[in-house]
């Protein structure tokens, strides 16, 4: 199949598009201290331990930012840390109702909305 590549914009205090290498073997999404800089994402206190493809396992902060993929858009934890691309990882799909199609390698939707919240409104 290949690498899988997909264009999303992300938001903090400032909007870009990032081209993210998808990594089903992540948990949440990568991105370089530098991108965090130019997003104007601020990393939080809470650091998380991950351990890198290359075998290292460093200790990273993470934050809070919006993803959009294909007019989905939710919210995710990013890690700032050492990488070469932006990487998205199985949380942020999972929210956004994406998968890689192994067939094709591209992103399909396993349902027709991204985030929904339940149990809120006038009951």
């Amino acid at each position: 199949m290949g690498h899988v590549y997909v264009e999303a914009t992300i938001k903090a205090k400032r909007k870009l598009k990032a081209r993210f290498l998808v990594d089903t073997g992540a948990t949440c999404s990568l991105i370089s201290p530098a991108l965090a800089k130019r997003l104007g994402m601020e990393p939080s206190s809470l650091r998380e331990k991950i351990h890198l493809a290359n075998g290292k396992t460093v200790r990273v902060p993470t934050a809070l930012g919006q993803i959009c993929i294909d007019g989905r858009e939710t919210v995710t934890v990013f890690w700032i840390g050492p990488c070469d691309e932006p990487l998205l990882g199985v949380e942020a799909l999972e929210a956004l109702g994406l998968a890689v199609d192994p067939r094709t390698g591209t992103l399909k939707a396993t349902r027709p909305y991204a985030t929904r919240l339940g149990g809120f409104g006038k009951r």
